[in-house]
Parts: C-alpha cells; sequence; structure tokens
C-alpha cells in the first residue's frame, strides 16, 4: 500500500516545523507510526485518512 496525499501533508507540516522526531512506515497496512516531542503526542498512528491516533505505552495502562 501506498503513502496517501494526506499523511504526506501530515509529515511533511510536523517536519517543517521540527515535531517528527521519528518516522515509519508499515507497508502492509498504509500506516505510518510517528515520534513527536509532544507529551500528548508522543507515539502515534498516522493513518491513510490523515487521522492520528496516539498509541499508549502498555507500561501506562
Amino acid at each position: 500500500m501506498e503513502p496517501s496525499e494526506f499523511q504526506y501533508l501530515i509529515l511533511n507540516a510536523l517536519d517543517t516545523l521540527e515535531l517528527l522526531q521519528q518516522r515509519t512506515y508499515d507497508q502492509d497496512t498504509g500506516i505510518w507510526y510517528i515520534l513527536t516531542p509532544s507529551p500528548m503526542l508522543s507515539f502515534a498512528m498516522l493513518l491513510q485518512n490523515g487521522d492520528i491516533v496516539p498509541i499508549t505505552p502498555v507500561s501506562e495502562l
């Protein structure tokens, strides 16, 4: 699966604002996994439609 235009727009915006520390693309699901310096959104999934979903580490549950 190829990354969507929505995903590229968000990634470019985060990168321009220097808020993107790391990104990894999963070709099977079409999801980007991103790491930002934000305490509210430190680790998240960037879905094909442009939605950003925070990932809560198991240790915080």
